[in-house]
């Protein structure tokens, strides 16, 4: 039987540049660490040790995963290429939900991505180490005015329309923020859920990418980070 993500490899890219650039998984293997040193490359494969296995049915898909410095993750290269592809209707619109991907401390910091598999649904989750000052800035920043919908021009001429709203929910550790992206795309209808959260010095986000035919993104991402930060709690102490 056929994986499921690499037929969803164009959506999961077409989202990640447009929507959530860095928060959809769509490389392999583990990102160069020549700048971070060992120390660097140690703290990341620390976090990745505190990461889920499995979630209810979803279960980790290691050849979709990695870890290192977020700037040299595969994915985040491949979202950085993608992003100067895309032409949108409204500039301010191409980092919305996740302005946070460019900051220094981030770009800087060891990472561990981690990519679920679930039918036709992708989980992602991806866990930073930054200063906890920076993980609060990434929590409390709201999406620039006039987001809520745009449109993306590809290179080939494609245009690909997006609707972005902020999703009500409680909070989760000691800061959370949830956002939802709708699109179309080959005529079937996708959405991505990510949760952005601060627990401590730790910066994570997990999204839902795929039909959503039950409805059930807003509560998958929600309860996978609950149990996320549970394990973080009990492993990174």
């Amino acid at each position: 039987m056929e994986h499921p993500l690499p037929a969803r490899r164009a959506t999961t890219a077409a989202l990640a540049v447009l929507a959530l650039a860095a928060a959809t998984a769509c490389g392999g293997a583990q990102g160069d660490d020549s700048e971070g040193g060992d120390a660097r490359a140690g703290e990341a494969q620390r976090l990745h040790k505190a990461q889920l296995v499995q979630f209810e049915k979803a279960k980790v898909v290691p050849q979709r995963s990695e870890t290192g410095t977020y700037s040299e993750l595969s994915t985040t290269k491949q979202t950085d290429k993608l992003r100067k592809t895309a032409e949108l209707d409204k500039p301010q619109c191409m980092d919305a939900a996740n302005q946070w991907a460019d900051l220094p401390e981030v770009r800087k910091a060891p990472t561990s991505l981690a990519t679920f598999a679930r039918g036709d649904d992708t989980i992602t989750h991806t866990l930073i180490a930054v200063p906890e000052e920076t993980a609060e800035e990434v929590v409390s920043a709201s999406p620039p005015e006039g987001c809520d919908s745009y449109e993306a021009t590809m290179k080939d001429g494609s245009t690909t329309s997006y609707r972005l709203k902020e999703v009500d929910m409680e909070q989760i550790a000691d800061g959370s923020r949830a956002f939802a992206v709708e699109t179309a795309i080959g005529g079937e209808k996708v959405w991505l859920y990510s949760l952005v959260y601060r627990n401590g010095g730790y910066l994570g986000t997990t999204t839902a990418l795929g039909p959503n035919s039950e409805d059930d993104y807003r509560d998958t991402v929600a309860a996978f980070t609950r149990e996320a930060v549970e394990r973080e709690d009990r492993l990174l102490a």
